[in-house]
């Protein structure tokens, strides 16, 4: 023990002693308190983490697979070009006008009675 902890209170009264004890397990309690506080803290927190980090997952899993079917896309397209392929199979492969914007399937069939936005893409009533 440190020389600081041989230092108590003279306690003189049953009284004192008592409102001492008192203190003291208002104390305790509040202390249990907190750390029951901290604990809960800590769960939600676990909690919160491991839904965002399946989350991340999940997002990871969905743009890994846009990716692929990108590729797969892309190889179908390169393959097309390459084998001097013309007329309905390159016309179908063109997915995106010449700013990048993609192109509705289909657009003039519907006689101009399609809506856009503005952008090249039909608007859904």
């Amino acid at each position: 023990m440190s020389e600081g902890s041989n230092h108590f209170l003279q306690i003189k009264s049953d009284e004192e002693l008592e409102n001492a004890a008192v203190a003291g397990a208002a104390a305790v309690q509040r202390l249990i308190a907190d750390r029951n506080h901290l604990r809960n803290e800590l769960a939600n927190s676990k909690a919160a983490h491991e839904r965002l980090h399946q989350r991340y997952v999940e997002l990871g899993k969905s743009i890994l697979s846009l990716l692929q079917q990108f590729e797969v896309t892309m190889r179908e397209v390169m393959h097309a070009s390459s084998d001097g392929t013309s007329g309905e199979a390159a016309n179908n492969a063109k997915k995106f006008d010449s700013k990048g914007l993609p192109i509705a399937p289909h657009a003039n069939a519907h006689n101009g009675a399609e809506h856009h936005n503005g952008h090249g893409l039909p608007v859904e009533p």
